[in-house]
């Protein structure tokens, strides 16, 4: 199971790599005031992040903390879903993680709910980036074995 505030820095890192403009401050600040989150909350979850907690549960508007920061970045279309042809504009994504956004989105486009896309699909991108480090751990073990 993921962490919260693991899963937080995550979305961060996932959503924003393709645009640095994300990252500026004032869009994490503007996000957080936005959805009702203060600075020490958000430090308290990422300090948390060892700890497991149960995504299933987690407060809406963590949900849509994700949501405004990819909307801040301009990383979502028209509809509200990630464009994957207008991150790959900011910057070149790899074949593996347009592969990945991809495969999310087949699974995610659907939902009408702006803050449960944005969650979901930094789930299944960060659980695919997971299970890809699994698998090549995996297959080097195996590699030193033979």
């Amino acid at each position: 199971m993921f962490r919260l505030g693991l899963l937080c820095i995550s979305a961060i890192s996932v959503v924003s790599i393709q645009s640095l403009s994300l990252l500026e401050e004032s869009n994490v600040s503007d996000c957080l005031a936005s959805n009702n989150i203060s600075q020490a909350e958000f430090q308290e979850l990422i300090d948390r992040s060892s700890e497991e907690d149960d995504l299933e549960n987690t407060e809406w508007r963590y949900k849509c903390f994700i949501h405004c920061l990819a909307e801040k970045g301009s990383l979502l279309d028209s509809n509200g879903y990630l464009d994957v042809e207008r991150i790959d504009q900011l910057e070149p994504v790899s074949d593996e993680l347009r592969e990945i956004l991809y495969d999310c989105k087949k699974i995610y486009d659907q939902e009408e709910d702006k803050c449960e896309y944005a969650f979901r699909m930094v789930i299944c991108v960060t659980d695919s980036f997971e299970s890809d480090e699994v698998t090549e751990a995996v297959k080097n073990t195996n590699k030193l074995n033979e």
